[in-house]
């Protein structure tokens, strides 16, 4: 029997601890973190409590971390994007193997100074593309290359953000500026521009781009709106984005929930959303109903460190980003983009992203010569059909739903770390390799600049001249 992977993770934060610590914890046989680099001493204990990492081997930073040469197989890099290039560059030098969250970089210049690190000291780069592990999006890989649609003629795909995770992410979080993160159609997009690439198999030749910060700005505030929620906002019972029915009463989550077509969990939602009271008192006889009282997952687990407590969470609001009126923030991403693809082989496709949708989702359809492929990809429900041209029959396929917190990006987060672990041990070759990866890295960089130029975009030029 082979022995388990042994990873060194950067960053503790949402996506280190909880996607990829997670998947380790639940298969130790094929994988443990044994040391872990992050400057927040509460997320860094955690961890390390969580993965009975050594005291030897917890480190405040990066830098420290690779100082110490730990022995390991491969580094996880889930450090903020503005930390990529030289964390990553470092630890390639250093003769690590990696798995590079997404995006690359924040820039098209330091993403290209990872890859061909990555290639001169000759190490393993997986970028962590996560929906090309997914039963769904692999799914529509399959029927696409197929042939069952026909020639495919034209690629219709939206991420539909909701309000929440765009005030969350976007408004008043990591992401909410370029001064100190990627382009929004680079942080949240590079994943569908990566699944065109995929599906396509061939590059673009022509690219536009239009979007704007339309809706989240001081002109949009309700009368006599503070700077933070907390701070006696008189529309808090109007406004979809009272930080504390966010994450302290975590109506989102209830509600995406309620919409589940699963007829417990919708019965669970409801409840918790309307008769929380009677919820809580429940929750002590009826176990799955703890899974919205006791709900202490993302975005709470954002806000602070205490995610189980509400005096936590209140505390964190009134002094930390996420209280903030999302009219009164630093913000300067799009809340809308539309991105028009023209690919070599003649298909044209759109990707629309937005942060203004009732939950969160992709949408797809797939226009070809004998079939139309229609799908949904959202927390509560994850359908495929086909629809035949020629007999009107139509196809349905299902899958897991993304409401699951567990299985992460409808499983892709634990499918990522599984091919991962292979990668390692020699039994595949990467799917979401660097220089793969870089195709949808280049479609975002071309989109923001085609945005701010409001220009169209020769693929070939554009390479040429970066």
């Amino acid at each position: 029997m082979s022995h388990p992977i042994r990873l060194m993770l950067f960053g503790a934060g949402n996506r280190g601890a909880e996607a990829y610590g997670r998947y380790a914890l639940a298969h130790p046989e094929a994988v443990q973190f044994v040391a872990v680099a992050d400057p927040d001493p509460v997320r860094r204990e955690k961890f390390a409590e969580a993965h009975r990492v050594a005291p030897e081997l917890q480190f405040a930073t990066w830098q420290d971390a690779l100082q110490a040469e730990v022995s390991v197989d491969a580094v996880v890099n889930a450090t903020q994007d503005e930390l990529h290039h030289d964390s990553a560059i470092a630890a390639l030098r250093a003769g690590y193997d990696m798995l590079l969250e997404k995006p690359i970089a924040p820039t098209l210049e330091e993403t290209l100074e990872i890859i061909r690190t990555a290639e001169e000291h000759q190490r393993t780069l997986v970028i962590c593309h996560v929906l090309r592990f997914t039963d769904f999006f692999s799914k529509v890989n399959q029927i696409v290359k197929s042939g069952r649609l026909g020639k495919v003629i034209n690629i219709s795909h939206s991420e539909n953000v909701s309000y929440y995770h765009m005030a969350h992410s976007y408004v008043r979080g990591n992401w909410r500026n370029t001064e100190i993160a990627a382009p929004m159609i680079l942080a949240k997009c590079c994943h569908d521009l990566d699944l065109l690439y995929w599906w396509m198999d061939d590059q673009p030749e022509l690219l536009s781009s239009t979007g704007s910060l339309l809706y989240y700005r001081p002109e949009n505030a309700p009368a006599g709106a503070p700077d933070r929620c907390t701070d006696g906002c008189p529309a808090e019972k109007t406004c979809p984005f009272y930080a504390p029915r966010i994450y302290r009463d975590n109506v989102p989550i209830k509600m995406a929930v309620s919409r589940s077509d699963k007829p417990l969990l919708k019965f669970i939602g409801n409840l918790a959303l309307h008769q929380p009271g009677l919820t809580q008192a429940l929750a002590a006889v009826i176990p799955p109903l703890r899974t919205l009282t006791d709900y202490a997952d993302w975005p709470r687990n954002v806000v602070t460190d205490k995610p189980q407590s509400d005096a936590a969470v209140m505390e964190a609001l009134r002094t930390g980003p996420y209280g903030r009126c999302v009219y009164r923030c630093d913000n300067n991403v799009v809340d809308h983009q539309v991105v028009n693809i023209a690919f070599k082989n003649g298909v044209t496709a759109t990707l629309t992203m937005h942060g203004h949708s009732e939950e969160e989702g992709r949408t797809l359809r797939i226009d070809g010569s004998r079939a139309t492929l229609k799908g949904k990809f959202a927390h509560n429900t994850a359908w495929l059909e086909i629809h035949e041209h020629l007999t009107g029959e139509v196809e349905r396929f299902r899958f897991a739903a993304e409401v699951d917190q567990s299985a992460g990006h409808g499983g892709g987060d634990s499918g990522l770390m599984h091919h991962f672990v292979q990668v390692l041990r020699g039994e595949v070759s990467p799917l979401t390799s660097a220089r793969d990866s870089l195709e949808s890295h280049l479609m975002a960089f071309a989109a923001e600049e085609s945005r701010l130029q409001k220009a169209t975009i020769l693929m070939d030029s554009f390479k040429k001249d970066h």
